[in-house]
């Protein structure tokens, strides 16, 4: 589904997060189908004494266990990183998630006060990592694994700088609204220099 854009709005950045958690869940899928694949050749090739008998239905519950693991261990994962996005606009940063339930987080660009990254060491050497916008009144947003996070964070700088002047002071994250009600101005504390030219950038899109 497209992001329905606002009036002079345009997408800057759009992105799923880094694979490095899928590591793990890939791994385990390939020692289950391992596993799986010997216990299933074991049970079809020979006669277990005393099992004889009861070798098929053992066999179909053997495939049926391997394949609940399967979906369980890699597939969810799977499927669940596949339906991240993270979307940056000249206005917004949009963070969406789920396949077949969709959930969607907004952020206006106007609202972000700070900007900082974390990062493992698993993450330093594939440079993703985790964005955080500090959005005042301790409240914060964190955008996990992010890919080529300081080149992302950059782009996010630079959007903010872009913003008109209009939109800095009476833009607000909708999930907020009621703390600027009595008279709370948001600001940007990172700014980029003017004059930027909308970048194309898709970290790792598929």
């Amino acid at each position: 589904m497209r992001i329905k854009l606002l009036p002079g709005e345009r997408v800057l950045v759009r992105t799923r997060p880094n694979p490095l958690p899928l590591v793990g869940p890939v791994l385990a899928g390939f020692v289950l189908l391992g596993v799986g694949g010997f216990g299933l050749g074991y049970l079809t090739s020979r006669t277990v004494p005393g099992l004889a008998e009861w070798q098929p239905v053992l066999a179909l519950a053997a495939l049926a266990a391997v394949a609940l693991l399967l979906v369980r261990v890699t597939i969810r994962p799977l499927v669940r990183w596949s339906g991240n996005r993270y979307v940056l606009t000249s206005m917004r940063l949009i963070h969406r998630r789920g396949a077949t339930r969709r959930t969607e987080h907004q952020i206006n660009l106007s609202a972000i006060s700070q900007l900082q990254t974390e990062q493992g060491l698993g993450q330093r050497l594939v440079r993703s990592g985790t964005l955080v916008a500090d959005l005042g009144f301790d409240r914060a947003h964190a955008y996990p694994h992010v890919p080529q996070v300081a080149t992302f964070k950059e782009y996010v700088v630079q959007a903010i700088g872009e913003l008109p002047l209009t939109r800095m002071f009476d833009g607000v994250d909708m999930e907020i609204d009621p703390q600027y009600a009595h008279g709370g101005t948001p600001g940007a504390q990172e700014r980029a220099p003017r004059g930027w030219v909308q970048q194309q950038w898709r970290g790792e899109q598929s």
